[in-house]
């Protein structure tokens, strides 16, 4: 019983520490997050910024490079326990473990960003996700994909189906407000996607990209002419 009752004590004193140093505001804030989240990453850099109110749910799981802005109020989340009926779709740019999320160098993730890592997530250097942008690499499916005849549910979770796919960032891309990204999706490097588009399909290198769901409008960058 007295076991018992040290052990939720400790989680207690153990979350209102996290809640006072994940809203603690200015360049204290600023530090004190960087020596909190530093032993908990599974690699981790260096002048790395976490504003206040950023979420992380599978620390052990996620990679931050040197030069990253974690804006305010994030939710970065991936993890191992994963339930109901997944069905998982590879994805041949990303080259790690499942559920891993690494940020590379001089990267800026805007505010009320969304990263959600279960199936995997690799985002290059030089890369931007503006305010708003969501990447989802595991999402359900509307119908049961082994039996598209059968009437499901969503909930509970326990039976709903699943797509797992990576999802990859080559160096340089940046995502426009409210950009949404889906599993399996790969873009290429020096990309650009214009705000409030939904990405569902690869794309290659140099791509401007825009619609719902985003289409190739022209390329990002013209060629020097010869």
């Amino acid at each position: 019983m007295i076991l018992k009752a040290l052990k939720i004590i400790k989680t207690i004193i153990s979350d209102v520490l996290k809640l006072f140093i994940v809203n603690m505001p200015g360049s204290f804030g600023f530090k004190l997050r960087y020596l909190y989240y530093r032993k908990k990453f599974k690699k981790c850099g260096k002048n790395i910024a976490i504003d206040i109110g950023v979420s992380f749910e599978g620390l052990e799981l996620i990679t931050v490079g040197n030069n990253v802005y974690i804006d305010k109020y994030c939710i970065i989340s991936t993890g191992k326990n994963l339930t109901g009926k997944i069905q998982r779709k590879p994805n041949s740019n990303f080259k790690f473990e499942e559920g891993e999320i690494i940020i590379e160098n001089d990267i800026h993730i805007c505010q009320f960003c969304i990263l959600m890592g279960y199936g995997g997530i690799k985002i290059n250097s030089n890369s931007v996700l503006s305010s708003g942008c969501k990447i989802y690499s595991l999402t359900n499916t509307a119908y049961d994909i082994d039996c598209e005849e059968k009437v499901i549910s969503i909930m509970p979770y326990s039976q709903a189906p699943f797509l797992l796919s990576p999802v990859f960032l080559d160096n340089n891309n940046w995502l426009g407000l409210n950009s949404i990204i889906m599993p399996s999706v790969s873009i290429g490097k020096n990309s650009f996607c214009t705000s409030n588009s939904l990405i569902i399909n690869n794309f290659n290198e140099n791509s401007y990209l825009s619609g719902s769901p985003a289409k190739l409008i022209r390329k990002r960058f013209k060629s020097k002419e010869k």
